[in-house]
């Protein structure tokens, strides 16, 4: 049985846009947070929650690295993350400082993902890292 042109053509399409979704980076694992003001982070479990990404805070570690007690452990901290077109996510964070939630958007490169949260005034930038 031979195959048609179109017909080849088709299934290297197909096996290249495979290829390319599987390099995409994912943002699932567990990521570390950039210090607050007192040198805290928190260690954030993201994983799916339906067709969207969610993150709840497993721990938080002080400046020094160990584990400390925290009312932000156990919470959820990413909501409804969704996967865009552009390979970035769109969602909602909450922020623990304020106590709010906040419009965000990340990226991942490889082992760091960039974090954009605004509220109605300002946006402010973030960089998590990779643990797992």
């Amino acid at each position: 049985m031979r195959m048609s042109k179109f017909t080849t053509f088709l299934i290297i399409l197909c096996l290249s846009a495979g290829a390319s979704l599987a390099r995409a980076d994912v943002p699932l694992g567990l990521w570390q947070s950039g210090p607050d003001a007192t040198g805290t982070v928190v260690h954030v479990r993201t994983k799916p929650c339906g067709r969207a990404l969610c993150g709840r805070v497993e721990r938080a570690k002080d400046r020094r690295g160990y584990d400390t007690p925290s009312s932000a452990v156990g919470r959820k901290m990413l909501w409804d993350m969704m996967a865009q077109p552009d390979g970035t996510y769109e969602g909602k964070i909450w922020e623990p400082v304020g106590n709010r939630m906040l419009v965000a958007g990340m990226q991942v490169q490889g082992n760091t993902m960039q974090l954009r949260n605004c509220d109605a005034t300002a946006c402010q930038d973030a960089v998590w890292t990779r643990l797992r």
